[in-house]
């Protein structure tokens, strides 16, 4: 019973000496002139969240933002004693209104402030052809037939007859991002499997290639139709190209990741 008691009354020294020193610790960092520099410019790269925006039943994505961790990045700067940006370290801020949270809400657009536009395609070969040889990335939607393991596009599953079957094939290569293109056969599949649901801005077909030129616009999702021609899919790239915005995978462009 003697050394029971001896043995608490050392685990109590130490569990209290650890305290103490933890709490000087912090002290001692707070107080230094490294931390106070590091607290006084992290204003300058600190990056506000911006939340969605909710309409009906409609979601335009918010962009995350990201704090200065003080700590972290007072611990990769302390040996320097000094100092440097390039070590700041920097935590996650969710936006309020995410994306995350409202999956049942359908997008139609991606965030403007990204510059980017993502081209949809399904079953037109020679745009399909023409966009892998040519590195532009295209999202195609795809079904068990049309999978493709090797593809140099983004693939999104589209087949509402087999959809548990194509989904396999995207988790087996580690090529599924949980995207569900809006249409009246699938749209419950995908609610229920909580996916991004997902809805074309506008679509190309063989004859309002000029309208969409004229109206294009960041955070555009294009679909483009089978009857589109090659030399119209290239004005279309070309347009992009020119108004300074850039192709991107679907994912990419609904992500809230800036």
């Amino acid at each position: 019973m003697k050394n029971l008691f001896k043995y608490m009354g050392i685990a109590l020294i130490l569990l209290v000496s650890f305290y103490y020193t933890e709490k000087m610790s912090k002290i001692v960092v707070n107080n230094s002139s490294l931390v106070k520099e590091i607290n006084r410019n992290s204003k300058d790269y600190n990056v506000a969240s911006v939340s969605a925006i909710v309409e009906d039943d409609y979601i335009i994505p918010g962009l995350n933002g990201y704090a200065v961790n003080v700590l972290k990045s007072y611990n990769n700067m302390r040996y320097l004693d000094t100092f440097n940006s390039y070590y700041l370290e920097y935590d996650k801020i969710t936006p309020d209104i995410s994306l995350e949270n409202n999956k049942d809400k359908i997008i139609k657009y991606g965030n403007p402030n990204k510059k980017d536009i993502a081209l949809i395609v399904e079953d037109n070969q020679n745009i399909i052809n023409y966009a892998s040889n040519m590195g532009i990335k295209i999202t195609r939607l795809v079904d068990s037939k049309t999978f493709d393991k090797n593809s140099r596009y983004e693939q999104i599953n589209n087949d509402y007859e087999s959809y548990s079957k194509v989904e396999a094939m995207l988790d087996n290569n580690n090529v599924n991002k949980n995207i569900c293109f809006v249409s009246k056969n699938i749209k419950d599949v995908c609610l229920k499997n909580k996916k991004y649901l997902v809805e074309a801005s506008v679509s190309l077909n063989s004859y309002n290639l000029a309208s969409i030129k004229d109206n294009l616009k960041s955070g555009y999702i294009i679909f483009i139709n089978d009857n589109v021609s090659l030399s119209d899919f290239k004005l279309l790239v070309k347009q992009i190209n020119y108004q300074d915005l850039k192709i991107n995978y679907l994912s990419e462009l609904i992500t809230e990741e800036r």
